[in-house]
């Protein structure tokens, strides 16, 4: 007989999942949301994490399908009311968090709960102000300017270079007269480099991606494009013959805001 992998009963032969499970599982997210834009302005946080942990109880999972269902909900309300600015009231979001604490393991996004609580720096930014810095100068390697400032680190950061990709072909004489024939050469492909992990340090001057055996520096006079992608941006500098790089870390959004703000002082 085999066990539902939400509520851990038995669910009959060859089956894993009660069909009322599912419907209550498949609903959770906008159930909770609704909970979560009605309470989070008009009840105290205690009691509207009560309201919630009620609601999850109330389906009958096994203790880690309602974490589960917990953290699900939590990262649907995030993408969908939070991002798209359908609720901004992020103190007592962030009040909630704390409340509620969801085992950080068990979010799909293991950055969740850092990407929430950035989420008043990146309001910070938007209004051409800084944030408090996240970092103290005496616990970081890089030797600051003299008039430079320390503004954020990302402690869990990668960097990824588009390079010309290299095609090894044999000579032929028929490859050499094909290509004289072309009227045009092809384009140039890429392929993508790992750099390697580290640190990104952002001052007030400049950008810094520490590995711990090398420091890669980038001016922010120097950027000619940044590019948000999923968990980074990709720098373009505006020097001869530079290729794209690709910053990931533990907040894209919040360094992107970053460096958009770097680059209205130069």
């Amino acid at each position: 007989m085999g066990a539902c992998i939400l509520c851990g009963k038995s669910a009959g032969f060859f089956y894993s999942l009660h069909k009322s499970c599912f419907a209550k599982y498949n609903k959770s997210n906008q159930v909770i949301a609704e909970h979560l834009v009605e309470g989070l302005e008009n009840v105290e946080c205690d009691q509207l994490a009560n309201i919630i942990t009620n609601e999850i109880a109330s389906y009958r999972f096994a203790d880690e399908a309602q974490q589960r269902t917990l953290n699900r909900a939590l990262e649907y309300f995030s993408k969908h009311y939070i991002e798209k600015d359908i609720f901004c009231n992020i103190d007592s979001w962030l009040a909630l968090l704390n409340e509620l604490s969801p085992a950080e393991a068990l979010f799909v996004n293991k950055f969740f709960i850092t990407q929430q609580q950035n989420l008043l720096a990146v309001e910070i930014l938007q209004t051409g102000l800084l944030p408090e810095s996240n970092c103290n100068p005496a616990n970081y390697s890089i030797d600051l300017r003299e008039t430079e400032q320390l503004w954020w680190c990302f402690n869990e950061s990668s960097l990824e270079q588009l390079k010309p990709a290299e095609h090894k072909r044999q000579w032929s004489i028929v490859l050499h007269i094909a290509e004289n024939l072309l009227q045009k050469k092809p384009k140039q492909s890429l392929e993508k480099k790992n750099l390697g992990e580290g640190k990104i340090l952002l001052t007030n001057q400049r950008m810094c991606f520490d590995s711990g055996e090398d420091l890669r520096v980038t001016e922010y006079r120097d950027i000619y494009s940044c590019t948000p992608v999923v968990n980074g941006v990709r720098l373009q500098s505006a020097k001869l013959q530079a290729v794209p790089d690709t910053y990931y870390c533990e907040d894209g959004r919040l360094l992107y805001a970053f460096i958009q703000h770097a680059q209205k002082q130069f």
